[in-house]
């Protein structure tokens, strides 16, 4: 197949390039789009959402987008440069993990609300293809032993919730000065 052909040629150092640019993109829509992501987040997402959201401005919500996405950026350009190490490795797949956990969940949000929500055509467009596309290749090449592989799912549902909640907060504190 044309597809595993032209992804061996795509190195560990490229993956990790292509997975920051789409988690840039994904984070982009959100931040341009952040008065309707807003909107949505406090009125029609579901109440744990609505709960997270209230009393947040728009420009609080992108300056946590910005300091989210910059700190998976530092993530990803500190793997960069051990690309070879199993613990940058097992980090991306994580990330990976992650971006098409996050793509699933907005994908499960408009199934659930009927509502377009900031993040959805990048989620659908980008984030999962690249997603699937990283996760195979690493899985493929065997970037790290199976066992590690595998851990990295319950990994990116642990960020996905409890870290991310916390990071969000933390974030939102730093903005809030």
């Amino acid at each position: 197949m044309w597809v595993h052909s032209l992804s061996d040629r795509i190195s560990r150092r490229s993956w990790y390039f292509i997975l920051a640019l789409a988690w840039l993109l994904h984070n982009s829509e959100e931040v341009l789009l952040a008065t309707q992501m807003l909107r949505f987040m406090q009125f029609d997402a579901p109440g744990v959402l609505r709960d997270a959201y209230a009393g947040m401005t728009v420009s609080e919500l992108q300056g946590v987008l910005l300091i989210l996405t910059a700190a998976s950026l530092v993530v990803i350009a500190i793997a960069t440069v051990w690309a070879a190490a199993a613990a940058s490795a097992f980090a991306m797949i994580v990330l990976a993990a992650l971006l098409g956990l996050n793509a699933v969940f907005h994908m499960a949000i408009f199934i659930q609300t009927g509502v377009y929500s900031a993040g959805l055509a990048s989620a659908i467009l980008v984030s999962l293809p690249v997603a699937a596309l990283l996760l195979t290749q690493a899985r493929r090449q065997r970037w790290i032993a199976a066992p590690a592989f595998w851990a990295a799912v319950p990994a990116a549902i642990l960020v996905h919730g409890p870290v991310l909640d916390g990071l969000f907060k933390a974030s939102l504190s730093m903005v809030r000065g």
